[in-house]
């Protein structure tokens, strides 16, 4: 009876999650508007959506404004919407949920491999927290499409690699993500697979489109977005002396309008490229704790957990931080939280909670304070967590390494 219990289980399980999704997707999608006589659908950035992709779809070419600051990978998907037999609002929205679903079932596959399912809860009850961006927004594709990426790492490397490739075609982000492989020959097949990837969106893109390098352009000349980290001593100002930061209007969203707030936004560039570098140092000094024969940094846990970290780390010390963006680190704590052997459970919660504040941003000047405080405490608490993960190996964890070794194929 009991066995019959134990093999009913999963099963009960999977039909709460899928009732749960339903369920919250549902209000989600209530909020667009589709039920409501007045004011009616608010579609949001998706009629800009749309009007780009006429456009694109028009004059082969990508827009020309300097509000267009996406890779080339982001104008097939404004393309996709108008295949469908609904409106190219209708069509968008259920575009996204095809991949809100598609990321519960790569948390479900991971939290089975893994043992471990609060990222699932996590994935399943965060996101409405946003709530209509996961579905106004085009976020959710490269945050699923990295999540891929993070579940077959070690396993696929080909298929980590291209995953990565491909989501970076969308939003840069995910190209962060080859820096968790830890191995030399499953690195290069990673990269190569990631080079290929964007090479072949690239050159399908200039074939059709023309040109594809106004993105960096518009891009590189973006300035201190007001809903930023490093704009937090202005919102605090406010809070304390209930004087408003200088906003104006720039590259479609609210910047800092002020020669302080220019110079702190080239300030970050410099510190993003620290980013970079840490990154690179970490990776060298697991590779160095590996040929020390500590064999617990193989572990699939530990390089999704940097993962976690890099791209916290920059978003952290990025110029723009849009609210939609929470989508790509309620997607990657939840990866991390389905790991028992995660060493970030600490800094997904915080997280987690900085999901929770992020709906009220506009609301008060202190929830911008919080918020950002929160992100900023995550983000260090992370990089201490990794660092002392290579520099202080943990022996202790040797006890998984014979399962590490059958998921990853090491010997």
């Amino acid at each position: 009876m009991a066995g019959a219990e134990g093999r009913l289980n999963p099963y009960l399980k999977l039909g709460i999650w899928i009732s749960v999704w339903l369920l919250t997707r549902f209000l989600i999608v209530a909020q667009v508007g589709y039920w409501d006589h007045f004011p009616g659908i608010e579609p949001g950035d998706v009629d800009t959506y749309e009007a780009w992709s006429n456009f694109i779809a028009a004059n082969h070419a990508m827009p020309p404004e300097e509000t267009w600051q996406y890779p080339p990978g982001a104008a097939f998907l404004f393309l996709i919407p108008r295949l469908g037999i609904a409106s190219f609002v209708t069509s968008f929205v259920g575009l996204m949920l095809i991949f809100d679903l598609v990321g519960l079932a790569l948390l479900i596959a991971l939290a089975r491999r893994e043992g471990r399912d609060l990222g699932v809860w996590v994935w399943l009850l965060a996101m409405p927290l946003l709530f209509t961006l996961p579905v106004l927004r085009f976020d959710m594709a490269p945050t699923v499409l990295a999540m891929a990426a993070l579940v077959v790492i070690h396993r696929r490397p080909g298929w980590f690699g291209a995953l990565a490739g491909l989501g970076a075609m969308v939003k840069v982000w995910p190209a962060f993500l080859l820096f968790a492989e830890w191995d030399r020959k499953r690195a290069l097949r990673a990269v190569g697979a990631a080079i290929a990837a964007v090479v072949a969106i690239f050159a399908i893109a200039w074939i059709a489109f023309g040109d594809q390098t106004g993105f960096i352009t518009n891009q590189g000349d973006r300035g201190l977005q007001i809903e930023a980290v490093a704009a937090t001593p202005w919102h605090l100002r406010e809070v304390v002396r209930g004087t408003p930061p200088p906003v104006v209007q720039r590259y479609g969203t609210n910047e800092i309008g002020s020669s302080l707030g220019d110079a702190v936004g080239k300030i970050l560039d410099l510190a993003a490229v620290a980013v970079l570098f840490m990154a690179a140092a970490w990776w060298w000094m697991r590779d160095r704790a590996l040929k020390r024969g500590h064999c617990e940094l193989e572990d699939p846990a530990l390089s999704r957990d940097f993962a976690f970290t890099i791209v916290l780390l920059f978003l952290v010390v990025s110029r723009v931080l849009s609210p939609q963006f929470m989508i790509w680190m309620v997607g990657l704590s939840a990866i991390v939280l389905c790991s028992a052997r995660t060493r970030l459970a600490r800094p997904a919660w915080i997280v987690v909670g900085a999901v929770v504040l992020t709906a009220g941003l506009y609301q008060s000047p202190a929830n911008f304070v919080i918020r950002n405080t929160a992100l900023l405490v995550a983000a260090v608490d992370a990089a201490i967590a990794m660092g002392l993960a290579v520099y202080r190996p943990d022996p202790a964890r040797e006890q998984h390494q014979a399962g590490i070794a059958t998921v990853t194929g090491l010997p």
